[in-house]
């Protein structure tokens, strides 16, 4: 008996003693630290293109067409599990303004091709 709680106690002890750590070396400042530091900046880049747009100087092609153009693999853009690079399908639908959302019939159709300036 003497010998569990010693080795309870002992347990205990050093895990109390791993948890604590100083503020200058919390994990998470090290990773903000690490993130805001210029060297790192690529890691923050987001993708401003969709998959189904193209852009050229002020005006931006986009629909269905734009996407089966683009993509490598055209079997994947009917594919239910396709990888997110190839887009979504809800991005080249064309909802009804006046209603509140995808749920409740607020679609109208399919954007087959579209030009924006």
């Amino acid at each position: 008996m003497k010998m569990f709680l010693t080795l309870a106690v002992l347990l205990v002890g050093f895990g109390a003693y791993s948890q604590s750590i100083t503020g200058n070396d919390a994990t998470a400042s090290q990773i903000r630290r690490g993130l805001l530091d210029n060297r790192n900046r690529s890691l923050l880049s987001f993708q401003t293109q969709k998959a189904n747009q193209v852009s050229h100087g002020n005006v931006t092609y986009e629909g269905l067409f734009v996407q089966f153009v683009k993509s490598d693999n055209k079997l994947q853009l009917i594919n239910p599990a396709a990888p997110p690079e190839y887009g979504s399908g809800r991005d080249n639908l064309v909802r009804d303004p006046s209603s509140p959302g995808l749920g409740s019939g607020g679609r109208e159709g399919l954007k087959l091709f579209s030009v924006q300036f």
